[in-house]
């Protein structure tokens, strides 16, 4: 049974960037990216109403497969419609890393 934890809920509903243990959230003007052990593993499209999620090759293990279950329970309960990750998020993260 999958359970959500209160990270999930904490960092879904953030509106800044926020890091709680092994994981965190970076927000921009109409995009969330969720790390996972430095990982990203979920990407928001706020404009769309759309996620993408991925195992980054850890597919197997337990508490990936519970990362990555919670956040699509949350999100499709605010609405959110989850499509392919291709093509792979680093491209499209790069694209929208803050400047220092």
């Amino acid at each position: 049974m999958m359970y959500v934890m209160r990270y999930h809920e904490v960092l879904v509903e953030s509106t800044k960037d926020k890091k709680l243990g092994n994981h965190e959230v970076e927000v921009f003007s109409d995009r969330r990216y969720f790390f996972y052990h430095g990982h990203m593993v979920c990407s928001v499209n706020e404009t769309e109403m759309t996620f993408k999620l991925d195992d980054c090759g850890y597919g197997s293990h337990p508490s990936t497969k519970n990362c990555l279950a919670g956040y699509r329970k949350l999100l499709t309960a605010k609405g959110y419609t989850e499509i392919d990750p291709k093509p792979i998020f680093n491209y499209e993260y790069k694209q929208n890393v803050k400047k220092d």
